[in-house]
C-alpha cells in the first residue's frame, strides 16, 4: 500500500495546480465569502499557509454553505460549497489519491474516473444488449450521497491507503459534512472528494456483484445488471440487495425493478425501446438505432 499521500498532496507545485483547477472552475464563495478573485490577490501566501497549517495540524475545514435546487424528477436536492481555501486542499488531495485508488476499481465503473465517462457506460450496455442480454435490473439505491456510512469508508480507506493523516483529513471533511449533527453519514455533493469517495464506497458492491458472474454497469450511484433471462434479473435483484445491506445501503423499493429492452427503460438519460434508444438533445428528442459518435448531452445531474 502506497505512504506518504498527504507529503506529495502538500508539495506546492501540486497545490499551485490545484489553486489553477479550483479558480479555472469558478464557483461561488463559501461560509467566508472570500471569492476566487479575493483569494488570487494573495494566492501564493495563502498555498503556503495552508501547507503549513495543515503540516503543523492547525488546519481545520470551515462548515459548507449550502442552498437547494429541485430534481428534475421532484424533490430537492441540498449542493454543498466549500470555501476555496478547503476546495484547493482538497482538490490537492484529490490529485494524489485519484492516482492510486483509480486502479483497483473495476471495469464496469465510469462516473467519475480519469479517462472514463458517461459515453463508455452508455456504450456498454447496448455492447451487452447486442450479445443478447435483454432483461435488466435497473437499480436504484435509496439515498445513497445521504446514507454513506463514515465509520465503514474509513474502515475501507485504510484497507486501500497507509496513510493515518491522509484518512484523519479526509474524516474531518466528512464531519463537517454530516447531513444530520449526531450521525456519521452521507457526503456532500458538491464537495470536492466526494466523487472519488462514492467510488471507494461503492467499489466493494462491484465486486461482490461482479465476483457472482453478474453484468453490472455503474455510473456513480445509477446502475443497471443485464442477463438473458428475468429469472437471473430477479436473482441479481436479490444478490444486489444483500451485498448493498452488507455496506448499509438500501435498493429504492419503489424504483428498481426488472425490465427488458422490449419493455424499456431509461438510464443515464437514455430511454432504450427494442432495438432503438432516444435522448433529449437541443430540446429535441432524437431517436436513433446506431450508436452516435458522440453522445453529446449533459450527463446526468450530480453536483
Amino acid at each position: 500500500m502506497p505512504k506518504s499521500l498527504l507529503p506529495r498532496a502538500l508539495a506546492l507545485s501540486n497545490l499551485r495546480a490545484a489553486y489553477a483547477r479550483v479558480a479555472q472552475n469558478k464557483g461561488a464563495p463559501g461560509v467566508d465569502e472570500i471569492s476566487i478573485r479575493r483569494f488570487a490577490r494573495d494566492w501564493e501566501a495563502h498555498l503556503v499557509e495552508l501547507r503549513d497549517s495543515v503540516r503543523a495540524n492547525t488546519y481545520k475545514p470551515q462548515r459548507l454553505r449550502q442552498f437547494q435546487i429541485r430534481k428534475p424528477q421532484g424533490g430537492w436536492r441540498t449542493i454543498s460549497i466549500c470555501t476555496v481555501r478547503d476546495r484547493v486542499l482538497q482538490r490537492a488531495a484529490l490529485n494524489v489519491l485519484e492516482a492510486v485508488l483509480d486502479k483497483q476499481f473495476l471495469d464496469c465503473a465510469f462516473g467519475y474516473r480519469p479517462g472514463r465517462s458517461t459515453q463508455g457506460a452508455l456504450d456498454a450496455v447496448l455492447r451487452y444488449r447486442d450479445a443478447g442480454l435483454r432483461w435488466v435490473l435497473d437499480g436504484d439505491i435509496e439515498q445513497f450521497f445521504e446514507s454513506l456510512d463514515h465509520a465503514l469508508l474509513l474502515d475501507f480507506l485504510r484497507e486501500d491507503l497507509d496513510d493515518a493523516r491522509m484518512i484523519a483529513l479526509i474524516e474531518a471533511w466528512l464531519k463537517v459534512g454530516r447531513r444530520e449533527k449526531h450521525k456519521a453519514i452521507g457526503t456532500p455533493l458538491g464537495m470536492v472528494v466526494s466523487p472519488l469517495l462514492s467510488n471507494v464506497y461503492l467499489h466493494r458492491f462491484d465486486l461482490a456483484m461482479t465476483r457472482l458472474g453478474f453484468r453490472l454497469v455503474r455510473y456513480a450511484d445509477d446502475f443497471v445488471v443485464l442477463g438473458e433471462t428475468r429469472a437471473e434479473m430477479e436473482e441479481a435483484r436479490r444478490f444486489a440487495t444483500w451485498a448493498l445491506g452488507y455496506i448499509r445501503l438500501r435498493l429504492s423499493p419503489i424504483k428498481t425493478r426488472v425490465v427488458s429492452f422490449d419493455e424499456g427503460f431509461d438510464y443515464l438519460g437514455v430511454h432504450f425501446q427494442g432495438n432503438a434508444f432516444s435522448y433529449v438533445k437541443q430540446n429535441k428528442r432524437v431517436r436513433a438505432k446506431e450508436r452516435p459518435v458522440e453522445w453529446d448531452f449533459l450527463p446526468p445531474e450530480w453536483y
